[in-house]
């Protein structure tokens, strides 16, 4: 018996990433913005990381306006995490319709409901149905 996780993970629209941005293209990328220079703009991010480190560790939260909040915690373990909270500006940023300009696979199934995820499973795997357990039904 399949589960719905399953054919979200198939059917579901997932976004096709690109390699990641490594800190010399986006230095490279600010410093054409700004007119700092590459190596002045990698110095900077390379210093943020640390200051960051330093200010959580002594417990206070940073919080960089247009990029969002670092605050340190503590786990049930006693392992002490850095935890992230995006700026609203920067989730709204990407969020806006018709602004991403990435690949995105399955986007025809994009809002589909349990009951279509399941008649799409069952119809290629008769072998597996689906089960959607009464909670989890739209």
């Amino acid at each position: 018996m399949a589960k719905i996780v399953q054919a979200v993970n198939q059917y579901g629209p997932r976004l096709e990433l690109k390699p990641t941005a490594q800190l010399d293209k986006l230095a490279e990328w600010m410093a054409m913005r700004t007119g700092v220079n590459k190596s002045e703009v990698m110095s900077v991010y390379q210093e943020s990381s640390e200051a960051i480190l330093w200010f959580c560790r002594s417990g206070q939260p940073v919080k960089i306006p247009g990029v969002g909040t670092f605050t340190p915690s503590i786990n049930r373990e006693g392992e002490i995490l850095i935890n992230f909270r995006a700026d609203m500006a920067l989730k709204n940023g990407i969020n806006t319709p018709s602004v991403y300009d990435g690949e995105i696979t399955n986007r025809e199934n994009i809002g589909l409901t349990n009951a279509q995820y399941k008649e799409m499973w069952d119809a290629e795997h008769p072998t597996d149905l689906l089960v959607i357990p009464a909670e989890e039904e739209e």
